[in-house]
């Protein structure tokens, strides 16, 4: 918060910043960071009333917020549901705003510093990477029309990128959780009870697949080599 702009006039010909009207001898003047000010031109971006003597706020692209506007448009904190008002500590991920001490780990409640990766779970809560453990399988196979063997793979920790986000489902878009085997086909995730053939339902699980957009397909059991998503590929 700022408080009233000062009112030293300029010895050379001055332009209102706001109106780009000349001052005359006889014209007030309001002085914020080296520019001037008629007094009723010197007002609130939201109500319009003169900021001349009074507390403000600076907004970005030269606009100013009453004492009163700027705590009724503070932000509101999506964790303990109060406003955040300006000159506060605060954090903002993915349009939501949080107080400081408010982004915090579901599990074990400490808070999430700046520049600390975390995992979004995607349902407004977040872990650090201490609480959070992600597990894959392994995918082995041919490029264009990959073949998955073994599907059970091996128990990994999945590391989240910059952003904080870890791998999720292709099927039912949530994401992998802690201890979870899953299915990895190429570059994509499933749950176990989520890697099924998209025409015949069963798991896909050690056995050859191959994919269609995020739908998967297996052989069928009649001996023969054709898939269940043949007739369509």
């Amino acid at each position: 918060m700022s408080g009233g702009p000062t009112a030293n006039r300029p010895l050379t010909k001055t332009y209102c910043e706001a109106c780009r009207k000349i001052f005359t001898p006889r014209d007030a003047m309001q002085i914020y960071q080296d520019r001037y000010y008629h007094p009723h031109c010197f007002c609130c971006s939201q109500c319009g009333n003169s900021l001349a003597g009074k507390p403000f706020y600076p907004k970005p692209n030269n606009q100013f917020q009453c004492e009163r506007c700027n705590n009724a448009l503070a932000p509101i904190c999506c964790m303990c549901n109060q406003k955040i008002p300006s000159g506060t500590a605060a954090k903002r991920f993915k349009d939501r705003h949080y107080h400081g001490d408010c982004f915090r780990c579901c599990k074990c409640t400490a808070i999430i510093p700046d520049g600390h990766n975390f995992v979004d779970m995607l349902d407004g809560r977040y872990e650090c990477l201490t609480c959070s453990k992600h597990v894959t399988g392994i995918y082995q196979g041919k490029e264009h029309a990959p073949h998955l063997e073994n599907t059970y793979g091996e128990v990994t920790f999945v590391q989240c990128d910059q952003a904080g986000r870890v791998p999720i489902c292709d099927k039912c878009t949530r994401p992998v959780t802690y201890q979870e085997e899953v299915f990895k086909h190429d570059t994509r995730y499933y749950h176990l009870d989520c890697a099924r053939c998209n025409r015949c339902r069963k798991k896909l699980f050690k056995v050859p697949c191959r994919k269609l957009g995020s739908a998967l397909g297996k052989f069928k059991e009649n001996g023969k080599t054709k898939m269940c998503f043949d007739d369509i590929f």
